[in-house]
């Protein structure tokens, strides 16, 4: 999730066809989900450290040798909902576990800075493996125009090394085509190089050398059937290798839609998240094929914000894929995702 504001009542203005369409919609989209979970449980509250005492969500994962590194997002004000996002910073919580038929911490919620200049707010940090070492890819915002004083929000996707104390900054991504907000670039390995999915539609992969500097930006035609219409698509995962039934080897992410009720004026946070999965070939990395409706849906009256369920990580295992997942703005929730029943679900492009 990024900046938003609350409100709380139905608009009483030209809007409310608008409401009340959005909000059909959103139960349509719940009611009519693919029910591939085979669990779904809590994974952190908030509270659980002093770091994370209004939230602990939006958790991301990377497997390196045997242990499970997983880390989120931990506030100890209400400050992106007062619009102190700048002086009163988020703080990643470095987790680590083993994985079973579930996850099993050894150690939670270990504060580490993050390794920013003090004029910028980062957050949502994902993690991925690179060369065998824990790395990092994350949002910063930012003020940034002509003039004083300093009011328009910009936000912009870094890249870092995560060591056991400190997020290690290495870059702010740049490609030739900018927009004011960019985020949710998806990071992973491939053939030795690191790579990122840009955007879905249409499909850009980008590579970067070892540095994290973009040389190569690969653009392939890709259309999704939206189910919550008029909503732009995002990446919410960074793709991970799964074995799936009758598909083999693919990567795998998580993307969303969302439904807005209250139009643009409602803010992120009245937005109703739908999470969907997307699979790429291993090699040529063209796209494959996706689920049209989503399998885990907002709305389900948890946390904050309970229109909220953003998923961060995802892990391999044979049968199951492990999904982390902030909900509400609030908490965390894990779900094992059946492989053979998102198999019946995804649809060939």
């Amino acid at each position: 999730m990024g900046l938003g504001e609350s409100s709380g009542k139905p608009p009483i203005t030209s809007e409310a066809s608008l409401y009340n369409d959005q909000m059909l919609l959103i139960r349509t989209l719940i009611a009519e989900r693919a029910g591939c979970s085979v669990y779904d449980e809590s994974l952190f509250n908030a509270g659980q450290s002093p770091y994370g005492s209004k939230g602990i969500f939006n958790p991301s994962c990377a497997r390196i040798g045997d242990t499970i590194k997983v880390i989120a997002r931990g506030e100890r004000t209400d400050a992106t909902l007062r619009g102190r996002y700048i002086t009163e910073k988020a703080v990643p919580l470095l987790s680590e576990a083993k994985l079973g038929d579930k996850l099993s911490f050894s150690s939670l919620h270990k504060p580490i800075l993050d390794g920013m200049p003090s004029p910028l707010r980062s957050e949502d940090w994902r993690l991925f493996a690179f060369n065998g070492e824990l790395w990092t890819n994350y949002t910063t915002y930012f003020a940034y125009n002509e003039g004083m004083p300093q009011e328009e929000i910009y936000c912009r996707t870094c890249i870092g090394r995560v060591t056991d104390t400190s997020i290690r900054f290495v870059r702010e991504m740049q490609v030739d085509e900018m927009n004011r907000l960019e985020k949710n670039w998806a990071f992973f390995e491939h053939e030795g190089k690191m790579k990122f999915v840009k955007s879905l539609e249409p499909f850009v992969v980008g590579t970067c050398d070892e540095n994290g500097t973009v040389v190569d930006l690969v653009s392939k035609t890709c259309m999704l059937g939206r189910t919550a219409i008029g909503s732009f698509v995002a990446n919410s995962t960074n793709p991970i290798l799964v074995e799936l039934p009758n598909w083999g080897e693919v990567y795998f992410m998580v993307f969303h839609l969302f439904a807005q009720p209250y139009g643009v004026k409602g803010g992120t946070r009245h937005r109703t998240y739908f999470q969907h999965a997307f699979i790429f070939d291993k090699n040529d990395l063209s796209p494959i094929a996706y689920t049209r409706q989503p399998f885990l849906t907002g709305g389900q009256g948890r946390g904050k914000d309970d229109n909220v369920i953003y998923v961060s990580g995802a892990l391999d295992s044979p049968d199951v894929i492990h999904l982390l997942a902030g909900e509400g703005d609030e908490n965390c929730r894990a779900y094992g995702i059946s492989k053979e029943l998102l198999c019946r679900v995804l649809m060939k492009f």
